[in-house]
C-alpha cells in the first residue's frame, strides 16, 4: 500500500512539472504573459521579455520537480522541490495582490491550487512513508560497514597475491 501512494505521488508531481512545461511552452508559442502591465502605454511592440522570463523559469521548476519525482528518497532533492514551488506560489500571489500586474483569474488561481496540494503532498508523505528516517539510519552504518569491507577486501586480495609466486 506504501508503494502504491509513493508512485502515485511521483505521478502528481509529474503531472505538475508537465503543467509547468505547457505554460512555458504557452509562454513561448503566444509570445505574451498573463503577467505585466498590458495597457497600451507600456507595450513596446515585439517585446516578449516577461514571457520568456516566465517561461525558462517554469522550465526551471519542472526540471526541480522531475528530479523530485525520481529522487524523492533524498531530502535536499525534495527541499528544492518545495522550494520552487513556494516561490512560484509567492510570485503569482504577489503579482496579482501587491503589484496587481494580473487579476485573481483561472491562470493564477489554478496553479496555487496545484503547487499548494503538492507542497503539502511534499511535506506529508515521505514523512509518513519514513522515507528519510531508514536511510539517515542506514547511511552512517553502511559508509562505515562498507570501509570495512573494502579493507577486508583488500587485504584478502592482497595475502592472496602474496602466497601465489
Amino acid at each position: 500500500m506504501e508503494r502504491k501512494l509513493l508512485y502515485a505521488f511521483r505521478g502528481w508531481i509529474a503531472f505538475v512539472a508537465f503543467m509547468d512545461l505547457g505554460t512555458a511552452f504557452r509562454c513561448y508559442i503566444e509570445r505574451r504573459s498573463f503577467l505585466g502591465d498590458h495597457s497600451e502605454t507600456q507595450f513596446i511592440e515585439g517585446d516578449y521579455t516577461i514571457s520568456r522570463i516566465l517561461g525558462i523559469y517554469c522550465i526551471l521548476k519542472a526540471v526541480a520537480l522531475v528530479h523530485c519525482t525520481l529522487y524523492i528518497h533524498y531530502k535536499p532533492v525534495v527541499s528544492m522541490g518545495g522550494c520552487s514551488l513556494a516561490i512560484t506560489m509567492m510570485l503569482y500571489i504577489t503579482e496579482a495582490l501587491y503589484f496587481r500586474s494580473t487579476t485573481l483569474n483561472f491562470y493564477v488561481i489554478f496553479p496555487c491550487v496545484l503547487n499548494s496540494i503538492t507542497l503539502i503532498g511534499l511535506l506529508y508523505i515521505p514523512r509518513k512513508l519514513r522515507l528519510w528516517e531508514h536511510r539517515i539510519a542506514s547511511e552512517n552504518d553502511d559508509e562505515n560497514s562498507q570501509l570495512l569491507k573494502q579493507m577486508g577486501g583488500f587485504k584478502k586480495r592482497r595475502a592472496h597475491k602474496n602466497k601465489t609466486p
